[in-house]
């Protein structure tokens, strides 16, 4: 199958509407049984109430969309996390559904039998921390799900065995697994994180963090896009429903919000360079932190200078690498 379109945030109104009825829908192919299906009687009870809870949870959250850079980003940094207590304050807000444009995580980490990347988190604040909930794009985790699997005896999916699954599961994003946060505490999975990476190279802090599965390299990418978010280091715009999808998100529940909070990295690009040599100049392979300064700014009508505050931003060329991750997580923690 061909990799699918990716979703866009103008897109992610409907798909919460949709899935919060369809997470709410007690028929044969409404999310409870969806979910229940497969498992014992126990487990499959909890996963029916499991599902209308998140219903309702998604009714209540505010949309996120991580552009492409923020979410490179997240996860280069997510790499380099040390331990960290998280806070009921490091979140945007107590209920969300986010996506990345990009996947947070690859589709395997060589323990599961099928999976697909991670594109989104869906959250919940109870108690003492936050439930998640991990989704993919329903198209690559058919793909995958298509191929059977040996190991475990699973031989290739029919076309009409895909047509159900389909039907099973009619939108565009399918949930994967569930966790939990605690506030207060270093999760488990960076129990075992050192607690200094400075001394780490990039492929260093790339082979750690992939010693751990997708689930908690989501985790890592979502706690540090949470970071981001209340750092001037992104910047949010509001987004829009198409006027389309806005009726037909009124007629599923009129009291839904149509609009997503899209995350971009505060980026200041940086241009050619001239360097020695025949007519030539350099380009930047790299972005970096610029520290929040001030600066002396010329008033021609004055004619004279005044300070002005230049916030922290992100310099360098669009998609580049990082340069020092640590650093990074350091301006987060602060």
């Amino acid at each position: 199958m061909p990799k699918p379109p990716t979703i866009q945030a103008r897109q992610l109104p409907e798909i919460r509407a949709e899935l919060a009825q369809w997470l709410q829908d007690p028929g044969e192919h409404g999310g409870p049984e969806t979910w229940a299906r497969g498992f014992d009687p126990k487990t499959a009870a909890r996963e029916r109430q499991a599902a209308k809870d998140w219903a309702l949870s998604l009714k209540a959250a505010e949309l996120f969309y991580a552009s492409a850079d923020m979410t490179r980003l997240a996860v280069s940094a997510g790499m380099a996390l040390p331990s960290y207590r998280l806070h009921p304050e490091d979140l945007p807000a107590p209920h969300g559904l986010l996506l990345w444009e990009e996947p947070a995580t690859d589709a395997h980490d060589g323990t599961e039998l099928v999976g697909a990347p991670i594109i989104g988190v869906t959250w919940a604040v109870h108690g003492g921390g936050v439930h998640i909930r991990t989704w993919a794009h329903r198209e690559e985790w058919l793909t995958a799900m298509a191929k059977g699997d040996p190991r475990a005896g699973l031989e290739d999916l029919t076309p009409a065995e895909i047509r159900l699954v389909r039907q099973q599961y009619p939108y565009p994003i399918v949930c994967l697994s569930g966790g939990h946060l605690p506030f207060g505490q270093v999760p488990g999975w960076l129990n075992m994180a050192p607690e200094d990476t400075s001394g780490m190279s990039l492929v260093e802090l790339e082979d750690h963090a992939r010693s751990s599965n997708r689930i908690e390299q989501a985790e890592r990418a979502l706690v540090v896009t949470w970071l981001l978010m209340g750092q001037s280091l992104a910047r949010e715009e509001s987004v829009q429903a198409p006027r389309s999808s806005a009726k037909h998100i009124a007629r599923i529940d009129p009291n839904l919000l149509t609009a997503v909070r899209y995350v971009r990295l505060r980026h200041h690009s940086v241009p050619q360079q001239a360097g020695a040599g025949e007519g030539g100049g350099r380009a930047y392979r790299h972005r970096w932190i610029v520290r929040g300064h001030w600066r002396n700014h010329y008033y021609p009508s004055r004619q004279t200078h005044r300070p002005i505050w230049i916030d922290q931003h992100i310099k360098g060329p669009d998609g580049a690498a990082i340069l020092d991750p640590e650093k990074l997580v350091n301006v987060l923690r602060r």
